[in-house]
């Protein structure tokens, strides 16, 4: 079967337990008491707040009259928010926020997805558990406040380069640099229909970038292949590809920032992760790594030390050259040579698309209100109107999609397209591969 059809039988076939379409009465009574929590929250006034002035402080001299080492400061994460908002602990930081922020990155952090299936994530980590699902959804909210996550996506890559070199000289290069390096293309599908991040491990050097970088590269990356998430297609897959791996590409910090990012603020996102050809200095490694892992990421890690063994998640023509030994094979990503793309901007939207998006979003909490306000009954026919409702907001939110995301290589290169009737393709380009059109799949 190709890749395709696998991904369009997916596509048809029944809902797994506790997803959109097949819950319970009580999964959707809970999924009600989740929504009317979150629109209470979004009314809240929040503390006003503007940063303090500060004078640079002069450098202290440590042993022997040397300078003390200073310690770098990120200078995009944090900019413009209340430092509070992610220092204190959850229950004194979310009063602090306006419920306008939270609505407004609540909003960006659904995208183009199903809201209820989004929501359904946080409820299906914490295993049902209201309170538990509820703090673990706003605390994802403060932190992708304090990450700036929405604005990573508005700027774009070049967006990004020319804000972080307006705050330090070069910065925003070195993003380029490292987004252009080879470190991680984007691909697929594996043999579960879900994208693929293929990561380069040999060509990482910790030194080479700021900790900042990595971080903003990390969230890019992640961000922007959100947009190939299709029902029921909601997760992806990871291949950290080991060949050539030395000590030297090991980055500890850049492991925890990645295992956070899953565990906490993208549940249920991450459906495998594939390490292939790790060399066994590597046996070491992984035993200070497997202590920091969740139980249900754990499960989803997978080592292979073959082509053989790798085909049996994801198809040979899936997989690049660099993996499998072909010359000249590679992912569409990695084969297309574009132009720099356009840079995004901050400014708010003002476009006819743009409103009609905010309307839409106005018009589903309006119906999502009223819809959790019932009690479900055994026979109630509520889903259909609810997939009816979430195609409607993630057509309106395709279309405004120029507007709110800005211009990315993966747009330019076509594994993405967005055409002038505001429908959305998805084409990987590896053989077999029929472009999808993924428009509708709520």
């Amino acid at each position: 079967m190709s890749p395709a059809a696998s991904t369009t039988s997916a596509a048809t076939s029944a809902p797994l337990p506790g997803h959109v379409s097949n819950l319970t009465v009580k999964e959707n009574d809970m999924l009600k008491q989740l929504w009317t929590r979150l629109f209470e929250l979004f009314k809240q006034k929040g503390t006003e707040w503007a940063p303090a002035k500060t004078e640079e402080a002069p450098a202290k001299k440590g042993w022997f009259g040397k300078k003390e080492p200073v310690l770098v400061k990120d200078v995009f994460i944090g900019v413009g928010v209340d430092p509070q908002w992610l220092a204190l602990p959850l229950e004194k930081a979310l009063p602090l926020i306006p419920g306008t922020s939270l609505r407004s990155t609540f909003w960006n952090m659904i995208a183009t997805d199903n809201p209820d299936a989004v929501c359904l994530r946080f409820l299906r980590a914490r295993k049902w558990d209201l309170d538990a699902a509820y703090n673990m959804l706003t605390n994802t909210l403060r932190w992708r406040l304090s990450y700036r996550i929405d604005d990573i996506v508005a700027l774009g890559e070049n967006g990004m380069r020319d804000e972080l070199n307006r705050l330090q000289p070069e910065l925003g290069d070195c993003f380029v640099t490292q987004l252009n390096s080879g470190k991680a293309y984007l691909g697929g599908p594996d043999k579960d229909g879900r994208g693929i991040c293929f990561i380069n491990v040999c060509f990482h050097l910790k030194e080479d970038q700021p900790a900042e970088i990595i971080k903003l590269l990390t969230m890019y990356i992640m961000e922007t292949s959100r947009v190939v998430v299709h029902q029921p297609v909601e997760s992806a897959c990871i291949v950290f590809n080991m060949d050539k791996f030395t000590l030297k590409n090991m980055d500890f910090d850049f492991v925890k920032f990645l295992v956070t990012c899953f565990e906490a603020y993208y549940p249920e996102t991450l459906g495998s992760c594939l390490i292939h050809r790790a060399p066994w200095v590597f046996s070491t490694i992984w035993n200070l790594i497997t202590p920091l892992l969740d139980p249900v990421v754990a499960s989803k890690i997978h080592f292979t030390k073959d082509c053989k063994e790798l085909t049996n998640f994801v198809p040979m023509d899936a997989l690049p050259g660099n993996i499998t030994g072909e010359v000249g094979k590679k992912t569409r990503d990695e084969a297309m040579k574009i132009d720099p793309v356009k840079p995004g901007t901050l400014t708010t939207p003002a476009t006819p698309a743009y409103q009609d998006y905010q309307d839409m979003i106005k018009e589903y909490q309006f119906e999502t209100l009223d819809w959790a306000k019932s009690k479900t009954a055994e026979d109630s026919n509520e889903t259909d109107t609810r997939r009816e409702l979430a195609r409607q907001y993630r057509v309106a939110r395709i279309k405004a999609e120029f507007d709110v995301r800005g211009p990315t290589s993966y747009q330019a290169k076509g594994l993405i397209t967005v055409n002038a009737e505001g429908r959305v393709f998805l084409d990987y380009g590896s053989d077999n591969w029929v472009p999808l059109d993924i428009t509708e799949t709520v």
